[in-house]
């Protein structure tokens, strides 16, 4: 593995985890802070995952749902772009 490529892949796992957590941010009724259950809001809805939402949590009538497919291919998907990127690095013109 050459150091291009471990630092392409890096970067492109540092995208999509800020992608992700940016996506569970914006989903989520209370933002980020309920995702990790340290928000204040009473009947809020907590959810994470991008592009497959793989976690929902709460609301006025309680429910929790965590589903490991979508999880999986979220992370199949993560090392597959970061791959990408850390190619495309690795074949950049002198």
């Amino acid at each position: 593995m050459t150091r291009r490529f471990a630092s392409g892949f890096t970067l492109g796992l540092l995208i999509f985890l800020a992608v992700n957590l940016t996506s569970a941010h914006l989903a989520s009724d209370c933002g980020l802070m309920a995702v990790f259950g340290r928000d204040s809001c009473a009947d809020d809805i907590a959810r994470a995952g991008w592009p497959l939402r793989f976690f929902e949590e709460g609301g006025l009538a309680y429910r929790s749902e965590f589903q490991s497919l979508p999880l999986a291919l979220d992370i199949l998907l993560g090392l597959l772009f970061a791959s990408t990127i850390g190619w495309f690095t690795t074949r950049r013109v002198k």
